[in-house]
């Protein structure tokens, strides 16, 4: 009986064994680097165009007015290259329709809402029914915020029906909906695709004027089709070679070389198949930040903004990333981009600040995303938060944030970072919408927390701008200027 006790015992500890492996094997493979590397394609590749050539410009563009679309390939892309695997699966889920209060779209903790919306709008079910009554009935749960996301908004979720979608791109297209495009802001629209294709086009302007034979297209790089309709543009016009530039300062595994040059890439492959013996030459362009004049734009926003503080005055720069959770991704290209840019704009803000008869300076290294204690367990980074907090403990004067990846505003500057940077200051109101009626002056704000006065000094739009069209074009120029004849 013992014997066949103990038999019985080894088959399920054997089985179990099995099961662990596999799904161990499943995770690794399922949560592999995507492949190919282009970064690593980056760093070995030919730059020299040969024959007719073409450019493409893609980056994260926000649509000026609300498109779903642009934010249901938004949760796919950060399904696909943040959330781990068998986690990825639940956030493909359609659990049902994600609801919000349009009054209280904010919030942190379980409240009873008054009136609930769906991701269309709608404050009533496909059954003519207003969803609150089947809130009030308790057919309509609380969803708590995510514990991976700092500062993530709770929601409703009513099972009765699918959503039509994974429950989390209903979240987020209702949160757009109402916070980015509709109450957050009063011109019901936002910046970054006006400001974004103002640099793009003043720069292949430029870049036309000195290579009159060039062809150039762009496009935001979550809306696929049209990437793929717009590199077919340039190859079907004769390119035998693209170039590739995004107007970015610091190029990432997560913005370029896993998103937007990589699916560049694959719609050239894909037109490659379609045309046999044609192969196209792909050159990837340096990010902006490796030309020292893109640190300009923010060393001149800054002067103008210090020429104004008295002298005397205790004077602190937050110089801030949008960051990621650096820790999970060591091989993150960004990593390997950024010293060359970031840091020299740094040293050059000490610099700037040593120039001013102000009492104590300081330039501190920061970020706005992920260096919060959800991702950050070790307080190994310093959150944007934490470096105003710090100059407003040590008595500064003034703090100025300066945000020198950005080059319009977006839902991350104005809603997403504000709401997790301004954390905890008495005069930053969740629900108070933002003015920005004149998109070609930087947008600012300024809040009072005991003797410190917090600046946002915004981002390099207007007279601003000319340092970035300038950076943009010496990228791409620096691959042009290599072809021969």
């Amino acid at each position: 009986m013992l014997l066949k006790i103990l038999k019985a015992v080894k088959i399920v500890l054997l089985i179990i064994a099995v099961v662990v492996l596999a799904f161990y094997a499943t995770s690794k493979y399922k949560n592999r680097r995507i492949s190919p590397d282009y970064y690593e394609t980056y760093t070995t590749q030919d730059t020299v165009p040969e024959g007719k050539v073409g450019v493409f410009v893609m980056a994260l563009i926000m649509p000026e007015n609300l498109d779903p679309v642009f934010f249901k390939n938004i949760h796919h892309k950060i399904a696909k290259n943040i959330i781990p695997w068998p986690f990825r699966i639940f956030s493909h889920m359609d659990n049902g329709v994600a609801l919000l209060d349009p009054d209280r779209y904010i919030e942190f903790e379980e409240f009873v809402p008054t009136r609930l919306v769906d991701p269309s709008g709608n404050d009533r079910c496909s059954d003519g029914e207003p969803y609150i009554e089947k809130y009030k009935r308790g057919e309509v749960e609380w969803v708590p915020p995510s514990k991976r996301i700092h500062r993530d908004i709770s929601y409703f979720l009513y099972k009765g029906v699918k959503g039509g979608m994974p429950t989390l791109t209903g979240k987020l297209i209702n949160k757009a909906r109402i916070w980015y495009y509709d109450k957050g802001i009063k011109q019901r629209k936002l910046p970054h695709w006006e400001g974004s294709f103002a640099i793009i086009n003043k720069t292949l302007a430029r870049i036309k004027e000195t290579y009159p034979d060039i062809e150039w297209r762009a496009e935001s790089s979550l809306y696929y089709d049209r990437m793929k309709k717009k590199v077919y543009e340039l190859l079907d016009a004769g390119c035998d070679t693209i170039v590739l530039a995004a107007p970015m300062s610091i190029y990432s595994h997560f913005e370029e070389f896993n998103s937007g040059f990589y699916h560049s890439f694959e719609y050239i492959h894909e037109w490659e198949q379609e045309h046999p013996g044609k192969k196209i030459k792909v050159i990837m362009a340096p990010p902006m930040g490796q030309f020292p004049v893109m640190r300009k734009a923010y060393l001149e926003m800054l002067k103008d903004r210090l020429d104004t503080l008295p002298d005397g005055s205790d004077v602190a720069v937050a110089v801030t990333v949008h960051g990621m959770p650096w820790d999970t991704f060591p091989w993150e290209a960004w990593l390997q981009f950024a010293p060359q840019y970031r840091d020299p704009l740094t040293r050059e803000v000490k610099e700037l600040l040593a120039q001013y008869r102000f009492g104590r300076t300081s330039a501190l290294s920061c970020q706005d995303e992920f260096a919060s204690h959800v991702w950050d367990h070790d307080n190994k980074y310093l959150s944007t938060n934490e470096a105003y907090w710090k100059a407003v403990k040590d008595g500064y004067d003034y703090v100025i944030g300066l945000p020198i990846e950005f080059f319009a505003e977006n839902s991350d500057t104005l809603f997403n970072h504000a709401l997790k940077n301004y954390e905890g200051f008495d005069d930053y109101k969740i629900y108070d919408p933002f003015d920005y009626p004149d998109w070609t002056v930087p947008f600012t704000m300024e809040f009072q927390q005991g003797q410190t006065r917090v600046i946002y000094n915004g981002v390099p739009v207007g007279k601003y701008q000319k340092y970035v069209v300038e950076a943009f074009y010496k990228a791409i120029d620096s691959v042009l200027v290599q072809k021969k004849g």
